[in-house]
């Protein structure tokens, strides 16, 4: 490709509103224009990019034998209503009305749209298992749309869906394609973390993300470097370390009384005590249940979604105009002589187990207990692990120190269970003449998204860095000089590369060579050749790999061996 032709070019300065690496450097280095926030053109730079990464995930979902089909994005409002996805999902749903008032959804996922299409063709067991699986344009509504293709309103996407028999043949296909995920990624020379998360409160089943490293990314992950493990902040586990003092001995129970700010760090300050002797409770509304509060060390903080795990319900934070109805005092509840009249049932943290003579409220306004200790002091319903890990929690595999780190993440994979065939009634025909509902998987890679991780990670000061694998062209052919000899040397070197197979842009402006060395640098190819008057008078050329800061001399003679061994790494 000649750049003089091609659309979409470079520009001096980066976007005013760029929010991350990827938005900054894929629009300076023309890969991408963006038409509103969170929606983008992709000029023919970013295409290449773009196409090359589909290449990469169709290859592989045709390697568990998925097939490739094309759903619509436009989606009857109907089929969301079956499933209950129009409430749940409202905040993010496009909407639309069509001729005769009929309403209509953009697509955010396709489990609506491929379960009723599977039903029409899926009869028997014979029939199973199955997987087919789209390159698709979704869209969410997100009301924090930024850092560029990280987190867009339209985005490209490869969902997959998969239909089974039963659980177990389930479970082998999901292995395959989380090894065929980690294939696409390692392709795309990313190293990706696979996650246990959470299934969500109506399943015991975790769900897999992908997840790789970058400071941009709004993840938090917990890995263990040395046995691998690596898992959700919300559900990660981890061994939280006892106090020096938990073998003191408990002291009388005493009321005080003391004015203070409301944070656990401030009744710590009060009391003179480490943070871990604040007794936290933390109140929730339980879906159909009521209130629930769950008391915790003051130095760690609860995880909603192992709660939710643990409950098998829906909650969210109490509501203070509630707790303030029922007469207790927000920063002040505990366990301990909770007024009468006042329904909340406790659950326990294993953290306040090995923890003597803690400070907590009094469920009274500037009032709090001294040595408060379990059992003696208060009761609680349950125990279980609700404390949300962090760097330094011990690694429940091999106590070595946990990491914590910030990541993007790149793909999803779940077991949906029968959750859509019974909606839709998907269902087959054993091999003793009953009806069954089919058994569904679905897996999920961001392409748009792998595309703008890849720069996050790949880059410098100066501009992108692209793997060969999903770089726009191999080799990029820079001309230095006016004279005729520079213009004829690299017009050869570009049609000879060309006619062996390599993928060239050749930079064939009238402009100053600071421009185009810069310009080179700012796309990111992996290879640049320059050609000049110097080099020629050399019978060569001018050889810098992007990755690296050197730049040699290679003789004309040689260099179509050397592209091709460079290529083949």
């Amino acid at each position: 490709m000649l750049y003089s032709k091609l659309f979409g070019r470079t520009r001096h300065n980066p976007p005013c509103d760029a929010d991350s690496v990827n938005a900054k450097f894929l629009t300076q280095a023309g890969f991408i224009e963006k038409l509103a926030a969170g929606i983008y053109n992709l000029l023919p730079l970013g295409f290449r990019v773009f196409d090359k990464i589909n290449n990469i995930i169709e290859e592989e979902m045709n390697a568990v034998e998925g097939q490739r089909l094309l759903m619509p994005a436009l989606h009857p409002i109907d089929i969301w209503k079956t499933t209950g996805r129009d409430k749940t999902m409202d905040e993010i749903l496009y909407r639309t009305h069509a001729s005769g008032d009929k309403e209509f959804v953009f697509g955010p996922s396709h489990e609506e749209a491929v379960t009723p299409l599977a039903a029409k063709y899926i009869n028997s067991y014979k029939d199973l298992p199955l997987s087919v699986y789209q390159i698709q344009t979704k869209f969410r509504d997100e009301p924090r749309a930024k850092s560029g293709l990280l987190r867009g309103r339209e985005f490209g996407m490869k969902d997959m869906y998969s239909f089974h028999t039963s659980e177990e043949d389930l479970d082998e296909y999901y292995e395959r394609v989380k090894q065929a995920y980690l294939n696409v990624y390692e392709r795309c020379n990313l190293k990706a973390h696979v996650i246990e998360a959470s299934g969500g409160p109506f399943t015991d089943k975790f769900s897999h993300e992908f997840s790789v490293e970058s400071e941009v990314g709004e993840d938090t992950i917990i890995v263990c470097e040395k046995c691998g493990i690596a898992q959700n902040l919300e559900i990660a586990e981890g061994k939280v370390a006892d106090p020096d003092d938990k073998e003191e001995k408990e002291l009388p129970m005493e009321l005080v009384e003391i004015e203070r700010g409301f944070t656990v760090a401030d009744n710590a300050k009060a009391h003179g005590v480490p943070e871990h002797k604040i007794l936290k409770s933390v109140v929730y509304s339980v879906e159909d249940e009521g209130l629930i509060a769950v008391v915790i060390r003051g130095d760690l903080n609860v995880s909603d979604v192992k709660l939710e795990n643990y409950l098998k319900k829906r909650l969210r934070p109490a509501d203070p105009k509630v707790l303030k109805e029922m007469g207790l005092v927000q920063g002040y509840i505990s366990p301990v002589n909770m007024p009468e009249g006042v329904n909340i049932s406790f659950i326990g943290d294993h953290s306040i187990k090995n923890v003597k003579n803690f400070v907590t409220g009094a469920n009274e306004h500037a009032k709090d207990y001294k040595n408060v200790n379990m059992a003696r002091d208060f009761v609680v319903k349950d125990f279980t692990d609700l404390v949300e890990v962090k760097s330094g929690f011990a690694c429940a595999k091999c106590e070595k120190p946990l990491k914590e780190m910030h990541a993007v993440e790149v793909g999803n994979i779940f077991q949906l269970g029968t959750r859509y065939s019974e909606a839709f009634s998907l269902n087959y025909t054993d091999k003793d003449g009953k009806s069954k509902p089919c058994v569904m998987g679905c897996y999920g890679i961001g392409n748009t998204r792998l595309m703008g991780t890849a720069v996050e990670v790949f880059h410098d000061e100066k501009g992108i860095i692209w793997p060969t694998n999903i770089a726009p062209y191999h080799v990029h052919i820079v001309s230095l000089g006016k004279d005729d000899a520079v213009k004829d040397g690299a017009e050869k070197l570009y049609t000879d590369l060309q006619k062996s197979g390599v993928e060239v842009l050749y930079d064939d402006r009238d402009v100053s060579p600071g421009v185009k060395l810069n310009d080179a640098d700012l796309i990111g190819i992996p290879l640049r050749l320059v050609v000049s008057n110097r080099t020629l008078e050399k019978d060569g050329v001018e050889w810098k790999e992007r990755a690296s800061d050197k730049a040699s001399d290679v003789k004309l003679s040689e260099l179509s061996d050397k592209v091709k061994k460079f290529l083949s790494k």
